[in-house]
């Protein structure tokens, strides 16, 4: 029989969103091989060792840039796949913040003064550089704020945020469009219900059963 927690982790890895899937069962995946390698011995224990320090490096990586970089729910559960305490999720985007997305920020500010020393090269060059350059500052200053904010209430309120760029968009955009097609289908049969019978769909919404009536109801 599977086991409670396993089956709690499934649901919530399905709820995700195509690349929210791929990504926690990777973790899930990496959190196996880490446990097992440290729990073998042997002959070859050394081999196992070096084995484990790798897998543990990959996993480190992976869990606090691409794992912080996801939604906040697939956060929580990352973090519950990785065994954290209950809790203490918020340290994803907190990391995420200050060991990637800062340095990210501070990246688009370079590309941004690439952009502007290749503009005085050539006169043909100049106004497609200069765009390029005023909109890499632009993301870079964004960026920052963005990554200053998540870390700051990381650390005060233990709340997950997803970053702002490109690759976190692409992550966490088949989420976002699965969370609001669940919401629409779970919504349109009560709305139904209630523009039809009335009854039937004003109790679903009340979380009231038909035909049980409640105190003060």
């Amino acid at each position: 029989m599977m086991d409670p927690e396993a089956r709690i982790l499934d649901y919530l890895i399905i709820n995700s969103g195509v690349f929210g899937r791929w990504i926690l069962r990777l973790a899930r995946r990496l959190r196996f091989w880490q446990v097992r390698l440290k729990g073998e011995g042997g002959r070859r224990r050394y081999m196992r060792k070096a084995a484990g320090a790798v897998v543990w490096t990959i996993s480190l990586v992976f869990t606090y840039y691409v794992g912080g970089s996801l939604t906040r729910n697939d956060q929580h559960t990352l973090a519950r796949l990785r065994g954290m305490p209950e809790g203490r999720a918020y340290r994803l985007t907190l990391m995420n913040a200050l060991c990637c997305g800062l340095p990210c920020a501070a990246g688009y500010f370079l590309l941004g003064e690439g952009f502007r020393l290749v503009s005085g090269l050539h006169s043909w060059v100049e106004l497609p550089s200069l765009l390029a350059s005023h909109f890499s500052l632009a993301m870079g200053a964004a960026s920052l704020l963005v990554d200053i904010f998540r870390a700051a209430d990381a650390g005060i309120n233990h709340r997950c945020w997803a970053p702002l760029g490109i690759f976190p968009l692409i992550l966490n955009l088949p989420t976002y469009l699965k969370t609001r097609l669940d919401t629409w289908r779970a919504v349109r049969p009560v709305c139904s219900e209630a523009s039809g019978g009335g009854q039937p769909g004003l109790e679903r919404v009340s979380g009231r059963l038909p035909g049980v009536r409640t105190k003060g109801g």
